[in-house]
């Protein structure tokens, strides 16, 4: 008998770890600043002086709301899936229906520097949306 509790308490000190560990996206993240590229070549520029985001990850689970001057544009959520430094957001369900059942692939990377006697991430993602471009960066929630 002993020697069984001894085994599963090692089974689970093995496999628990790979199901509980997060991966580097997860957390709450606000949006700072964004640039996209139109199929057309046009470029258009967003930062937070006007538009508000919020993106928030655990695990596969990811929720983006959203308002522009004061006014909810809206909310998407799906699945979040990891491979190293790319992911996908599996749109679910939102605000915007035709989002709905969607899979948009991004690269990101972190970058992390001392503000102000803190440690700040940054993450940065590059992808395509609906044939546009973009470029973002979202500052990690404390």
């Amino acid at each position: 008998m002993k020697q069984f509790i001894s085994s599963v308490v090692i089974i689970l000190a093995i496999l628990l770890p790979t199901q509980v560990s997060a991966h580097t996206f997860e957390g709450n993240w606000y949006f700072l600043k964004g640039e996209y590229k139109q199929a057309d070549g046009t470029i258009l520029k967003a930062d937070n002086s006007s538009l508000v985001a919020v993106k928030s990850i655990k695990g596969d689970i990811f929720s983006l709301t959203n308002s522009e001057n004061g006014v909810f544009l809206g909310y998407l959520a799906g699945e979040f899936l990891v491979d190293g430094d790319n992911y996908t957001e599996a749109i679910k369900t939102g605000t915007r229906t035709k989002h709905h059942g969607k899979n948009y692939h991004f690269k990101g990377w972190l970058e992390t520097s001392e503000e102000n006697g803190q440690t700040v991430t940054y993450w940065h993602h590059e992808g395509e949306v609906d044939g546009v471009k973009e470029y973002e960066v979202w500052r990690k929630l404390l």
